[in-house]
């Protein structure tokens, strides 16, 4: 594969892939927990009675949440490629000589460090990009082969599979929400290092992912609409 293939897959798994499940999966958290929020003024009578429609609302974002959260998370398959945060390592390794030079040390060392990254892997950043990427791609790797990275995962698949994608007539106990957000967390520390790294592009400022305020504008607009029906009730 060409370089410049290289480069733009590992754009497209970036962007396509990982940045646009963190985005599905933190809009349906938000705006699931807004619901949660608003629902005695959803749920009454006086402002028409909504609570079964949010209702249902809440069990498809649940829905939209985990097969996100699992999409990320998934294993590499040679006969359906995925864009998994797996696939995004293999080729950053595999093309650790043709993929482009590091064009953001400042800012890829400061995401490194916010993110609790290991020295060894901070400093190599200076020394380019041969040196920097297995270091990285293995500090990753450990990460997501760690026993409680596992476990969260090993849950969040097995609800995917068991509940959703089949309905098997077993007891399912999938991840918590605070679960699934710890791991998009990881995923995002990894796309703001890759971002900053390879492609100028940023999604992580002063520690904080920057597409999460895109993530909250629906459940901002649920509010909104919560506020609209209470003065409706409170004219009439």
């Amino acid at each position: 594969m060409p370089a410049d293939t290289k480069t733009e897959e590992l754009k497209d798994i970036l962007q396509k892939g990982l940045v646009a499940d963190i985005l599905t999966m933190e809009t349906a958290y938000e705006l699931h927990k807004e619901i949660g929020i608003n629902a005695d003024t959803l749920n009454s009578w006086e402002n028409g009675n909504f609570g079964e429609l949010f209702g249902t609302i809440q069990n498809a974002l649940v829905s939209e949440a985990i097969l996100a959260a699992a999409r990320i998370f998934d294993r590499p398959n040679a006969r359906y490629p995925t864009r998994c945060i797996r696939r995004a390592l293999e080729l950053m390794e595999q093309g650790a000589h043709d993929l482009p030079e590091i064009v953001e040390s400042h800012n890829t060392k400061l995401n490194l460090l916010e993110s609790g990254a290991e020295p060894e892997v901070i400093e190599s950043v200076d020394q380019g990009k041969s040196v920097f990427i297995p270091l990285y791609v293995a500090s990753v790797r450990r990460m997501l082969d760690s026993d409680e990275v596992v476990e969260k995962v090993e849950k969040l698949k097995h609800v995917r599979d068991k509940r959703i994608a089949h309905n098997e007539a077993a007891s399912v106990v999938g991840p918590t929400w605070e679960a699934l957000l710890d791991l998009v967390g990881q995923v995002q520390s990894f796309v703001g290092v890759v971002g900053w790294a390879f492609f100028s592009i940023v999604y992580v400022t002063d520690n904080s992912y920057f597409l999460s305020e895109d993530a909250q504008r629906p459940a901002r607009a649920l509010k909104r609409l919560a506020k609209t029906l209470s003065k409706t009730s409170n004219q009439d």
